[in-house]
């Protein structure tokens, strides 16, 4: 196979941003754990519930990238896992888009009852089938349980708001957020474009589509003098960072007695470098256009 691009030597900026982005990524891991171990049991509400669950896993979901830095190693070769590491960021940035829909207090009982309804009627639908895809029976009585869900959700103001597609790609089970999962994932204040970009690269490398592969010769990818990976390593750990951010700004205001146990210059530059969830009203877009699978 003929190369596409000559050899090029290793960038020393490369691996300098790289590195920054490893430091940021583990720092704020670090006050994630700790806002994870100083909320404990004091759980007033079912939107703190569903948000502490979530957040115990996007802590571990970090603890698990951080076992990915350092590269495998074979002979005198050095490989870093990539495409491992995009796909967990994929996967944290995911968590923590949920974890800020699923918990959030500015919204109204209604939407929040929407919301609750969606997500139980979406994981009863997609489970009957793919229990009955690899041959396990579904015990119970879902059918009864499904037409309930769907009669609540043909009650609620917040569903019955949507246009028929919308909630034909809801009551499916194709989507489980209200208005979509790219508009939930507008939360990170990233702006729709790059929301959409940084989701669709992520997603290339999560499900091994040509994206992820096709240029792995051409970029050099597992030869000794490329940074290919470290880049690709280095963009979504960026993402994951600011993600995870700013999702420990959204769990301190979902439990504001853990703001005290911080010490106060932690605390103060964490805030300083991640925003706290946007509520901006973003128009309403057909559900269709949404980046990735639902």
């Amino acid at each position: 196979m003929r190369r596409n691009k000559p050899a090029r030597g290793l960038s020393q900026a490369e691996n300098e941003w790289y590195d920054q982005q490893v430091s940021k990524f583990s720092w704020v891991t670090q006050q994630a754990q700790f806002i994870s171990n100083h909320i404990g049991r004091q759980i007033a509400n079912p939107r703190q519930g569903y948000g502490s669950w979530l957040w115990i896993r996007a802590c571990v979901t970090s603890a698990s990238l951080i076992r990915l830095f350092e590269p495998h190693v074979e002979g005198n070769a050095r490989y870093l896992d990539h495409a491992s590491i995009a796909a967990l960021s994929r996967a944290l940035i995911e968590t923590i888009a949920t974890c800020i829909y699923i918990s959030d207090q500015s919204v109204g009982d209604e939407e929040w009852t929407a919301r609750k309804l969606i997500m139980h009627l979406n994981d009863l639908i997609n489970r009957r089938t793919f229990l009955g895809q690899i041959g396990q029976l579904h015990e119970g009585n879902s059918k009864e349980i499904e037409a309930d869900l769907r009669e609540k959700l043909n009650a609620n103001p917040a569903f019955m708001a949507l246009t028929k597609d919308q909630r034909g790609k809801i009551l499916n089970g194709s989507n489980m957020f209200l208005h979509g999962r790219h508009k939930t994932m507008l939360a990170f204040g990233w702006g729709d474009d790059i929301t959409g970009g940084v989701y669709k690269y992520l997603s290339a490398h999560a499900h091994s589509t040509a994206m992820a592969f096709a240029r792995t010769e051409a970029n050099r990818i597992y030869e000794p003098d490329s940074n290919a990976s470290k880049v690709t390593a280095g963009f979504a750990l960026d993402h994951a960072a600011k993600a995870l951010g700013t999702g420990c700004i959204h769990m301190v205001n979902l439990f504001p007695y853990v703001e005290a146990s911080f010490d106060e210059l932690v605390f103060i530059s964490l805030k300083r470098d991640y925003p706290a969830p946007t509520t901006t009203n973003v128009p309403l877009r057909d559900s269709s256009l949404d980046i990735g699978p639902q």
